[in-house]
């Protein structure tokens, strides 16, 4: 049987707008735009808890930075919302 893709995810700087830009599997048009590269990502692993995902980082010049391997989260917890008070 074969696996599903890991869906990947790609946090990148764009200049012409002064922000990061989150690309994968999110958003209506499949992209996000965030004023820090860790609010990118940290997004980007919360969006993925379910499965795994790979994220990859570059920096403001466009050098690959770090991947980031996220596991599924299996935990009891995981996927609980609650409303806030």
């Amino acid at each position: 049987m074969s696996q599903a893709p890991v869906p990947a995810y790609r946090v990148e700087y764009e200049p012409s707008s002064g922000s990061w830009l989150l690309t994968g599997p999110v958003g209506a048009k499949g992209c996000l735009r965030y004023t820090n590269a860790r609010d990118a990502a940290k997004y980007a692993r919360w969006d993925a808890r379910n499965t795994r995902c790979t994220i990859d980082v570059f920096d403001q010049n466009g050098q690959f930075f770090r991947e980031i391997s996220v596991k599924a989260d299996d935990s009891v917890d995981a996927g609980l919302v609650l409303p806030s008070v």
